[in-house]
């Protein structure tokens, strides 16, 4: 968004007047004298160009445009911003997105070593936790491969570049780890069944057992 201060210039010889189109504020509507600011094609006085919602001066900070209305960015954030799930923070620029949670880089770290994921390395999801690759190591002398293949188990394609997600002892693009009912991102706990993750709900409704008395799925253990 491009905003210039500029002078408006009235014609002062009466003996050859010049027919100029007179600029109005586009806040308030008035004719612009002296001083004025230009956004894009818009003009305002100095002190029109403010907050839409909290009124503050906007003519010497940052500011956003949404629906044709200009915000600071302590509002803008606050009403339209994404926020890490990290750190609480609002996000800004370069940004990591995994199981539908968007991150600071430095935020999307391992569950137990806290370390940032390297680009490219895979991480395990555990249907809990986002764990790295060393974290994610079998804890004996002899850990054995698990994965075999590059290929992932969403969408058959090479894993090459980015975040590849472990689960269900074979890999996943991030956005190809989903219900295998419902098809959406699983970003949090999953339940699996034949070797395919399916969300709470539609597992529940597809294999769960209901309570015969308060008709519930039931959970846990069961009486039989």
């Amino acid at each position: 968004m491009v905003m210039v201060n500029e002078k408006v210039a009235h014609p002062q010889d009466s003996h050859q007047p010049t027919e100029k189109p007179t600029i109005h504020c586009f806040k308030c509507g008035d004719p612009c004298k002296g001083q004025v600011l230009r956004v894009q094609t818009r003009h305002f006085h100095l002190k029109c160009f403010t907050c839409k919602v909290c009124g503050c001066d906007l003519a010497k900070g940052g500011f956003f445009m949404k629906n044709s209305d200009y915000l600071c960015t302590l509002d803008y954030q606050r009403l339209y911003g994404t926020q890490c799930q990290g750190c609480g923070e609002f996000v800004e620029g370069e940004v990591v997105t995994a199981l539908g949670k968007t991150y600071h880089p430095k935020c999307f770290v391992c569950s137990i070593c806290k370390r940032p994921f390297p680009a490219g390395d895979r991480v395990t999801f555990n249907g809990k936790d986002c764990l790295c690759e060393h974290c994610a190591q079998p804890k004996s002398s002899s850990p054995k491969e698990i994965v075999s293949s590059n290929n992932c188990a969403g969408c058959g394609r090479d894993i090459k570049n980015g975040q590849a997600l472990l689960a269900l002892e074979r890999q996943w693009h991030l956005g190809c780890f989903k219900c295998k009912a419902c098809g959406k991102v699983l970003t949090g706990e999953y339940i699996s069944k034949d070797g395919a993750p399916f969300c709470e709900q539609d597992y529940q409704n597809l294999f769960g057992v209901k309570c015969e008395d308060c008709g519930k799925f039931i959970t846990g253990k069961v009486l039989e």
